[in-house]
């Protein structure tokens, strides 16, 4: 059996935990793992969901600041103390989840040192530093070179070829999705409350990038009585000060939306009494939040992502009641507030990354943002975007002219009002529960880490192209920064 290590920072539950905890169960019958963290974010016990799953503590691993301060050499000496407390003779490889972002100063130093130790090392990149995260950017170290990488989705495949890495090295490897409900629980449908009113669900924590500012504009043109329901606040500082002037906000204004539901009840809960969910969401890696739904039994309505939606697209899962854009009229917002918050969140970002920006350039993609008269919602600033959705309320012309802009609305309740009973569910859910499966998974773990033990690479990552990659100002929605 192969022998495989899994690395990173920490074992507290988060979306990267959740992905190395099914890969050990993906690989259970054909190899031995083990995972190596840092820590469990506060020095804690592992939490229960960890299981029979074999964790082991190395703190120098974990994040600065967290971690102890030791050198280098000490903590791979530490790790390759652990590997052979499971195995003398050492382990196949290495699997590294998320190793480009800059959480532990010495985590590239680290993966260095095991591989000039002849360690083989996989580099699976969930989330990047250049992708609108500058405080967690490597500015000075190089990235790890001659080695296999793993990317989740088919943009982030295109942009790190392009900077340099070769097909023979760099692995497509999209996640497994879990069902958010069970055959036997959808078949059930129990726990509906007949007291309260019926759901559309965004199933998300609340960071910035979920966009929830649009999905509350959204609720303006709901049927009578529906609500939205946004199941988890942010877990990060960062994305607070933003999630908690939206709740207060749609208390204040008195909108159809409940927050924190999946602090309450667990999410399955809610599926009996919801219609349809929603994604407002302007970024995302893999892109759970389109193909979980499905899997619940219920449709999925809001804003797409089309680098991420083409991946499952072409494996025939449809995705009908997503729109492009939203268009807000620019004759009833600050034009010119919205484009200095917008200017200077270009010009702050770029001086994040130290990097070269062009005045021209900014004008021209200005010039592209602006479509004659109308602009899409996520370039607001939240404090503008508020303001707007406060006129929309109260004016039905302002409603009547969004219809006019985004013809979609003026289908939108009866989206809402058919995407419980659409066909497309149970062959939707079907695709995606193919496509996505624990069985075909371990298949392409397996193709992959036989690349990587017999495949030989050399080339480097060239972090100003990847980086420019990334930092397109027509990308900058402040609504999700």
């Amino acid at each position: 059996m192969l022998r495989i290590v899994f690395l990173h920072f920490h074992a507290k539950p988060s979306g990267v935990t959740r992905v190395i905890q099914q890969q050990m169960d993906a690989l259970r019958n054909d190899a031995e793992c083990i995972f190596i963290a840092g820590n469990n974010g506060n020095g804690g016990p592992l939490g229960a969901d960890w299981g029979a799953r074999r964790v082991l503590i190395v703190a120098g691993v974990g994040y600065d600041g967290i971690r102890p301060e030791e050198g280098v050499e000490s903590t791979v000496s530490q790790i390759l103390k652990a590997i052979e407390s499971q195995w003398p003779a050492g382990c196949d490889l290495i699997h590294v989840h998320n190793p480009l972002l800059n959480k532990n100063r010495d985590f590239l130093a680290m993966l260095k040192t095991l591989q000039n130790k002849g360690i083989p090392l996989f580099l699976q990149i969930h989330d990047t530093a250049e992708d609108f995260r500058p405080g967690s950017y490597y500015s000075q170290e190089e990235y790890p070179a001659n080695c296999h990488y793993g990317v989740i989705n088919s943009r982030d495949y295109h942009l790190f070829l392009r900077a340099g890495l070769k097909q023979e090295g760099l692995h497509f490897l999209p996640n497994c999705v879990t069902p958010l409900v069970s055959l036997v629980q959808k078949q059930k449908e129990v726990g509906h409350d007949h007291y309260r009113s019926p759901l559309i669900l965004y199933p998300v924590r609340a960071i910035r990038r979920k966009n929830i500012g649009e999905a509350i504009l959204l609720s303006c043109f709901f049927p009578p009585s529906v609500r939205l329901g946004i199941t988890l606040p942010p877990s990060s500082p960062a994305d607070y000060p933003s999630y908690e002037g939206w709740k207060a906000f749609s208390l204040r204004e008195s909108l159809p939306v409940d927050f924190e539901l999946g602090l309450a009840r667990p999410l399955s809960d809610w599926i009996p009494e919801t219609l349809c969910m929603i994604s407002t969401s302007i970024r995302e890696g893999f892109g759970f939040t389109f193909l979980e739904p499905w899997t619940a039994g219920r449709g999925l309505i809001g804003r797409r992502i089309p680098p991420v939606i083409e991946d499952f697209q072409r494996l025939g899962i449809e995705f009908p009641d997503l729109y492009d854009h939203l268009y807000i009229p620019t004759d009833w917002i600050p034009l010119d507030e919205v484009k200095a918050r917008w200017e200077g969140m270009v010009r702050e970002t770029y001086g994040q990354y130290n990097f070269p920006f062009d005045q021209s350039m900014l004008e021209t993609v200005w010039d592209r943002i602006i479509e004659g008269d109308k602009i899409d919602y996520p370039y607001l600033h939240p404090l503008i975007a508020q303001r707007f959705i406060r006129q929309c309320r109260g004016s039905s012309n302002l409603r009547e002219r969004l219809v006019e802009l985004n013809p979609f609305l003026a289908t939108f309740v009866e989206k809402v009002e058919t995407a419980e009973s659409s066909e497309l569910i149970e062959s939707n859910r079907a695709r995606v529960l193919s496509a996505y499966s624990l069985e075909t998974y371990r298949e392409r773990l397996l193709t992959v880490y036989h690349k990587v033990l017999n495949i030989s690479v050399h080339y480097s990552i060239d972090k100003k192209t990847l980086l420019q990659s990334f930092l397109d100002p027509t990308f900058f929605y402040l609504g999700g920064m």
